[in-house]
């Protein structure tokens, strides 16, 4: 556990468990219970920083004097319990009419409106880099749910991947599980809930002391998972197998579908500096339930040859 840092933590309670993708990384996140606020207003423009919490960062303007209002545009979080977090600031000059700023501020609500499907279809219209996707993925988070069997390749690498987030959290999966076959929207919030406790327990060795007592404030164990959590802190820390990551992580993106188990052997190596045998990376996907598009056979010849 890391020593106490004397910065305050605030872990807000939660509504339920999501999977979440993102470009280059997939997990269990929390949804918190809140609601996203806009607003705008005057404030000093010695107040008007980069980092308005850090009462030492310079003001933005250093031709203005520092009692001169200046119109501010918030964005900000709203908790169930009262708790606000201010997201982010736009600063605008004294002289700008209230109208302008009142459509800036309409802008902006209309930028983060912005379904997650339109966000990533507009970063397939250019080069996009990798901290573009970074972006996008961070402010508009890709909730995944259950997909549809008859979409074979969606649904084997959704549970693929919760096969391989099993190894580290296998009680929080096992309820997420349960969750998805629950149709009762109390049932499903009930189970939600319990899914909280469980990635909290199962997720004790790494938390730090901070975070722990934070979480224990606003999101308290029932004595089953205060249990839990004990007995995975006597235990060794779990970790998650780094090639069944890859595997699922990349399993489409990385076209591992097409390759063949020589390929794919390469690929991993390649990657992780992790060598496995092709017959064991066929093992390995074959535990994990991903299904292969690469017919048997050497590949077809192409016209040139």
């Amino acid at each position: 556990m890391s020593q106490f840092t004397g910065k305050a933590i605030y872990i807000p309670p939660f509504s339920g468990v999501r999977l979440l993708e993102c470009w280059d990384h997939f997990e269990l996140v929390f949804v918190p219970e809140l609601k996203i606020l806009h607003g705008y207003g005057k404030i000093k423009a010695s107040q008007a920083t980069t980092d308005p919490e850090d009462r030492n960062a310079e003001p933005i303007w250093d031709n203005l004097p520092p009692n001169a209002e200046v119109w501010c545009i918030l964005r900000w979080y709203e908790f169930q319990d009262g708790h606000k977090d201010y997201i982010e600031h736009v600063f605008l000059r004294p002289e700008c009419t209230e109208e302008h700023v009142k459509n800036r501020m309409e802008e902006r609500k209309r930028f983060y409106d912005t379904t997650p499907e339109e966000a990533r279809t507009i970063l397939e219209l250019y080069a996009a880099k990798k901290e573009d996707y970074d972006y996008v993925d961070a402010t508009w988070p890709k909730y995944q749910s259950e997909p549809d069997p008859k979409n074979t390749d969606e649904w084997d690498v959704y549970h693929a991947r919760l096969k391989v987030l099993s190894e580290l959290s296998p009680k929080t999966i096992e309820l997420l599980k349960i969750a998805n076959a629950t149709k009762d929207p109390k049932g499903k919030n009930y189970v939600q809930r319990e899914m909280v406790q469980s990635f909290f327990a199962e997720l004790a060795h790494y938390l730090t002391e901070d975070e722990i007592l934070a979480w224990q404030k606003n999101n308290p164990l029932g004595t089953g998972w205060m249990c839990e959590f004990a007995e995975v802190m006597r235990n060794p820390r779990r970790t998650i197998s780094p090639v069944n990551y890859e595997l699922a992580l990349n399993w489409l993106q990385a076209r591992y579908n097409e390759m063949t188990e020589k390929q794919l052997s390469v690929s991993i190596w390649q990657r992780l500096m992790i060598w496995l045998t092709p017959s064991a990376i066929k093992k390995r996907r074959e535990r994990l339930g991903l299904t292969t598009k690469r017919r048997t056979g050497p590949p077809p010849k192409s016209e040139s040859q």
